[in-house]
């Protein structure tokens, strides 16, 4: 058996290869017989955690919505309960979910329910060995190729012991384990860390906004009241798409294509963050889109859709750019600072006043009417700054940790790669 291209140095016996049911991995299906739980048998609170879909996710267990049932529903039920160190597969649905009951987790009894299985392995394996296998891209790749079911992707008991798995000593296995888990530990601290600064800008959003907390100016004076402005005062261009012509002369005259001049700014590209797969359009359709041409700064509405309401800023990118389809442009005036207005349009506050101009019976949408309709109260130029470089700094310092993130769990992904065959 081959060895992995990555290695603790004390070790240098073979790999032994075999699949999930020879390796003594036992797959446990749930009990679906009639004692199966109906809604009257949950409870808030009871003896036995009974899972559900959203209990097991890519990142493990998440208890944050979860049911329970008592002793006596839990007894009638004859498989499905965990086990310290067993894993739960989600095999129904979103197929491939992992979680692992570790001490960790804070609760002694626990169920799965028809759309998950329990892994255990006691015998051959190590399960925490086994944890780190499954999140591997040798799991991943099997489970492209197995998952069947379009409707409903699912998975089965057999499929799953079909699996060839190759590990060492147990020994190793724990140490190969062991060295992971700690890389784990170190995404889940920053994880944490990302989401409590998320929390602390949120919270600071609200302050701010509802004047709970004021700046004062640069000689220690108090700042003036806030005044009401609508759209109009505070952007000096309010537009989209289709101001460049019509339906008709839009077809004939914009050409997107997977390359091109300019970039054909669409909201999934504002929310990846122009990391996958653009478009753009040739120097004829920029500029026959010249009264909706984009720049650095510019603040983008999406107006149509389930994402109604999210604003965007446009990054500095290294071609010129153009708005797309379903997007409203949003340019500020000199009075008014464009990263406050971005902030702003984002808080609490905002989207609840944006959402209460939400139209369309099937599709939600906002047209630039409504917008325009629109007031808000806000500070000076000289307030708004202060306040917008407040946020923005917090921003950069969850930038920051989301690429530390990032580059941790690329990490994590390469020594997977090298350390599992």
């Amino acid at each position: 058996m081959a060895a992995p291209k990555l290695r603790f140095k004390e070790f240098s016996e073979d790999y032994n290869f075999s699949k999930f049911q020879e390796a003594s991995i036992q797959i446990i299906d749930g009990d679906r017989g009639n004692n199966y739980p109906k809604s009257d048998d949950f409870y808030d609170n009871e003896y036995c955690l009974f899972l559900n879909a959203g209990n097991v996710t890519k990142s493990g267990f998440k208890f944050e919505s979860t049911q329970f049932i008592n002793k006596e529903k839990d007894a009638l039920l004859r498989k499905g309960k965990l086990q310290k160190n067993d894993l739960v597969i989600t095999t129904r649905g979103t197929v491939g979910n992992i979680a692992y009951f570790d001490e960790s987790i804070p609760f002694e009894n626990i169920r799965i329910n028809s759309g998950m299985v329990i892994v255990r392995s006691e015998i051959d394996l190590e399960p925490i060995y086994l944890n780190q296998f499954l999140k591997s891209d040798l799991f991943e790749k099997w489970l492209e190729k197995n998952v069947f079911g379009s409707a409903q992707p699912q998975l089965t008991v057999k499929l799953l012991n079909s699996i060839s798995i190759s590990y060492p000593s147990k020994e190793e296995q724990t140490k190969i384990a062991s060295f992971l888990s700690a890389v784990d530990e170190k995404i889940s601290q920053l994880t944490q860390k990302h989401e409590l600064l998320s929390q602390y800008k949120q919270g600071m959003m609200q302050k701010l906004f509802s004047q709970q907390i004021r700046f004062k100016a640069d000689d220690g004076s108090e700042f003036g009241e806030w005044e009401e402005l609508s759209l109009s005062k505070i952007f000096k261009l309010i537009t989209d798409y289709v101001a460049s012509g019509s339906f008709q002369s839009l077809r004939e005259n914009v050409c997107p294509s997977d390359d091109g001049y300019a970039y054909y700014v669409r909201q999934v590209d504002l929310a990846n963050g122009f990391k996958n797969a653009t478009k753009f359009v040739d120097k004829a359709s920029y500029d026959f889109l010249s009264k909706s041409n984009l720049f650095v700064g510019d603040i983008l509405f999406t107006n149509i859709g389930a994402s109604v309401g999210k604003v965007f800023i446009l990054p500095e990118l290294n071609k010129p750019a153009t708005v797309a389809p379903n997007l409203i442009l949003l340019r500020v005036n000199d009075y008014n600072n464009n990263l406050f207005i971005y902030q702003f349009l984002n808080s609490e506050y905002a989207q609840n006043a944006i959402q209460k101009i939400v139209g369309g019976t099937g599709m939600p949408k906002i047209s630039k009417t409504d917008l325009k309709s629109l007031s808000f109260s806000l500070p000076s130029l000289e307030e708004q700054t202060k306040i917008a470089n407040f946020l923005s700094a917090i921003d950069q310092k969850i930038e920051v940790v989301a690429q530390q993130i990032e580059h941790a769990k690329q990490w994590k992904k390469g020594l997977l790669q090298q350390m599992f065959v």
